[in-house]
């Protein structure tokens, strides 16, 4: 038996923004998962938000630093934010390519 997992296009951009837990500005890795909406998680707290609510934490031992540091390597590849590969990535997503 095989079993197929698949995942949504991502597309990760850098922010700094008001962490609603750390009640403070922080890195935070912002993922538009094309059909799916945006995800928002803070690298300090690992906390995520989805469509303005906060995601399900995890009752794994340790999940808050595993998260955190997920989310800190995703903002650290995402790199600079490029306005114009991000509509053409969405375009592509929608299928609006001409």
């Amino acid at each position: 038996m095989s079993i197929i997992i698949c995942q949504a296009p991502r597309f990760p951009i850098r922010r700094i923004l008001r962490c609603a837990t750390c009640k403070t500005r922080r890195r935070m890795l912002v993922v538009d998962n094309g059909w799916y909406g945006t995800s928002i998680t803070c690298c300090h707290c690992g906390d995520t938000w989805q469509d303005g609510e906060r995601a399900l934490r995890s009752n794994k031992r340790g999940w808050r630093k595993e998260a955190a540091a997920k989310a800190t390597t995703g903002w650290i590849e995402a790199g600079t934010y490029d306005p114009a590969a991000h509509q053409a990535w969405f375009e592509h997503q929608m299928g609006y390519e001409t």
